[in-house]
């Protein structure tokens, strides 16, 4: 019978001693590591651009994606691509319109993206 005790005694201390080392791991890894030590240092993959309001609780946004654009419709229910744009240049020259129609009016709330897009969508050229 004093052998079990002994035995389990033992053990008891083994594992605590084994959870404590283990505790003190974390500890020194969350310290000295925290996040930064997984994460790679890039840039984010997703980015919107800009956005325009269309009606209740419905935008639409130009969102770069690993280095894509597209056109994306946003609902509190839905995502739907509208298409991509595949020139970079329209898509600076779109942005930089839309700057400077907020830039002219900044009292007045911009009207987005979302003319700049008809316009385009119209012309069809930018939309691959």
């Amino acid at each position: 019978m004093v052998d079990f005790w002994d035995s389990f005694l033992r053990m008891a201390v083994a594992l605590a001693l084994v959870l404590a080392l283990i505790a003190g791991l974390v500890a020194l890894v969350r310290r000295f590591g925290g996040t930064r030590l997984f994460t790679p240092v890039t840039a984010p993959i997703v980015q919107v651009l800009g956005s325009g309001y269309l009606g209740p609780r419905k935008t639409i946004s130009l969102v770069s994606v690993a280095g894509e654009f597209l056109i994306v419709g946003v609902t509190p229910t839905d995502l739907v691509s509208f298409g991509r744009i595949t020139d970079q240049e329209q898509v600076r020259q779109l942005l930089a319109k839309a700057a400077a129609v907020q830039s002219k009016n900044p009292s007045m709330p911009s009207p987005g993206l979302s003319a700049q897009f008809e316009t385009e969508m119209k012309g069809g050229h930018a939309i691959a």
